[in-house]
C-alpha cells in the first residue's frame, strides 16, 4: 500500500505524513486514538485527516461503539492506481 500513495504523500506536510503512518501501522482508529498515538494536537489531527480525505487516501467509517465518532484508516488502493504505478515502474 505504501508504494501506491508515495507520490501523493511526498508533497504533504510532516504532520499529515505522521497521521498517515500512524493509520498505516495501527489500522482503523478514532480521532482521539490518533491524537494519543501521534502526540499531535487535536486541531492538527483534524486538519491532517481533512487533507488525507481530500487526497483520496483516507477511509472513514461509522464507529458503532459511539456514533458520534468515526473510524479512520488508509483506503485500499483501487485497481487503476495499482496499474498506473506499475506502468510507471514504481512497483
Amino acid at each position: 500500500m505504501q508504494n501506491v500513495y508515495t507520490r501523493k504523500i511526498l508533497q504533504l506536510s510532516p504532520s499529515v505524513k505522521l497521521v498517515f503512518k500512524v493509520l498505516e501501522f495501527k489500522g482503523l482508529m478514532t480521532q482521539k486514538e490518533i491524537v494519543a498515538e501521534s502526540y499531535l494536537p487535536p486541531r492538527t489531527v483534524r486538519y491532517a485527516l481533512s487533507i488525507l480525505k481530500k487526497e483520496g487516501i483516507l477511509e472513514e467509517r461509522l464507529y458503532y461503539k459511539d456514533a458520534r465518532q468515526c473510524l479512520y484508516g488508509v483506503k485500499a488502493p483501487q485497481d487503476d492506481e495499482l496499474l498506473s504505478n506499475f506502468a510507471c515502474g514504481m512497483v
